[in-house]
């Protein structure tokens, strides 16, 4: 009875955790993951203008940096119920002097998680894409 018990409880706590998303998987998945946009402007300025659409989000920045790929953000979106939160990456890199795709992947911690709570990986391009183009419009009148 003890250890008919004992899984009843262990084997579904670890199901549960084996299918939580965390920043490995993020930075493991490939660079063209996710939802890609390319702007027709310079890298650097593509790169300030991502670097500002995400700061203006409630979203918490865990690390930034350049690899042989380009310029990422490593981001997390808090816990809040019902959502047990969100982590993702965003990534710019530099086509040619007047082209920049940006790439932002996602995912739930929770990939259980209905999609009808929190912020998903559409979400999350839609608004970065569309803070990126307000600040490029601005910019240019």
């Amino acid at each position: 009875m003890k250890l008919l018990l004992i899984r009843l409880i262990i084997i579904p706590f670890v199901i549960v955790l084996a299918s939580c998303a965390n920043m490995n998987t993020i930075i493991t998945a490939h660079a063209k993951s996710g939802i890609s946009r390319n702007f027709n402007n310079d890298h650097e300025l593509v790169k300030a203008a991502v670097i500002a659409s995400v700061q203006s989000l409630n979203i918490n920045i865990k690390e930034s940096g350049q690899t042989p790929d380009g310029f990422y953000i490593l981001f997390t979106k808090s816990i809040s119920f019902p959502s047990w939160g969100e982590i993702g990456r965003v990534l710019v890199t530099k086509v040619d002097d007047n082209n920049t795709l940006v790439f932002v992947h996602s995912a739930k911690r929770d990939l259980t998680q209905s999609t009808l709570y929190g912020m998903d990986e559409q979400d999350f391009a839609k608004v970065i894409f569309e803070g990126v183009t307000e600040i490029l419009e601005r910019r240019e009148e």
